[in-house]
């Protein structure tokens, strides 16, 4: 490449915004550089064209700061930062700017002896290595531990699946939250996690189903109760209009508030005004009887 073409090609990268996809160029750039530099020319004009190669070039590395340094410092600068990358946490992370820097290994060109090149790839493969052995014990613990993680979504399953057949709807509502509550604290599994997702969530619908189911019986069992109630209301009503008290009604007035004691909660929408009217009729009973019988 002559002169007028470098200089035009300098040119060139210095309106490129980005200079990513223009490291063959600039590994050209650079090479042309070290022959040019402090070179003295036989003609003016020749001397000229250098010198504007040599200004533009310099520019152009205020940019690029690495088409001045040598492949050996930028080799060393890279197995540096690969070696810090050792003391990181998060591998996955570290591996995707290890890959980078191995990119940039390969893109900063060969030093000036076969030797420097041997040193510092052998370097740099060390360094590599050590953070593969890393990489690897990292995953070996990270299978184990989402192994018990999987095992312990496999236990909440089947404890999911025994809260389906509680028969109080409230006890069985607050065991699943906790474990819903506990399935979260367990965290990612890894592979496999959104298998054990589904059948977890699964095993919920069907609870929410047989709730619902619970719930309708329920509501249905606290209607009948509710009637049974109103129509213990109604005797009750009966024997507080005859009065009479007599032995055996006395006894029939009793009877009445075991069987209204027996027959259970009727649902908190009229359980307590069902009561309210049932004991009114009893205690109005009771105080005519003592008023009576004095």
């Amino acid at each position: 490449m002559n002169k007028q073409e470098l200089i035009a090609l300098t040119k060139e990268l210095l309106e490129e915004e980005n200079l990513d996809e223009r490291v063959h160029d600039l590994q050209v750039l650079k090479r042309e550089y070290k022959y040019y530099l402090g070179r003295d020319e036989d003609s003016f004009y020749e001397q000229e064209e250098t010198d504007k190669f040599i200004a533009l070039f310099n520019e152009l590395a205020k940019r690029e700061p690495k088409l001045l340094s040598s492949a050996y410092d930028e080799k060393k600068k890279i197995i540096e930062a690969a070696r810090k990358l050792l003391d990181k946490k998060e591998i996955l992370a570290a591996n995707r700017e290890l890959d980078k820097l191995s990119e940039d290994f390969k893109k900063a060109g060969r030093c000036n002896t076969k030797e420097q090149d041997d040193e510092l790839w052998n370097e740099f493969r060390q360094v590599k290595d050590e953070f593969y052995a890393k990489k690897r014990a990292f995953f070996e613990e990270l299978d184990k531990a989402n192994a018990e993680k999987r095992a312990k979504k496999e236990d909440i399953i089947e404890r999911a699946k025994e809260v389906i057949n509680i028969e109080n709807v409230r006890d069985a509502n607050d065991k699943m939250n906790a474990l819903r509550k506990e399935w979260k604290e367990v965290g990612y599994s890894g592979k496999g996690d959104e298998h054990l997702w589904k059948d977890f969530a699964k095993v919920m619908d069907d609870f929410q189903e047989k709730k619902k189911e619970r719930h309708g019986e329920m509501l249905k069992l606290f209607e009948e109760r509710a009637n049974k109630k109103e129509e213990l209301i109604k005797q009750a009503r009966i024997l507080l209009a005859n009065s009479e008290f007599t032995d055996e009604e006395v006894v029939k007035v009793k009877n009445l508030r075991n069987e209204y004691k027996a027959i259970g909660f009727a649902g908190k929408e009229k359980d307590d005004e069902l009561y309210q009217r049932f004991n009114e009729i009893i205690q109005k009973y009771f105080d005519e009887m003592k008023f009576y019988k004095i």
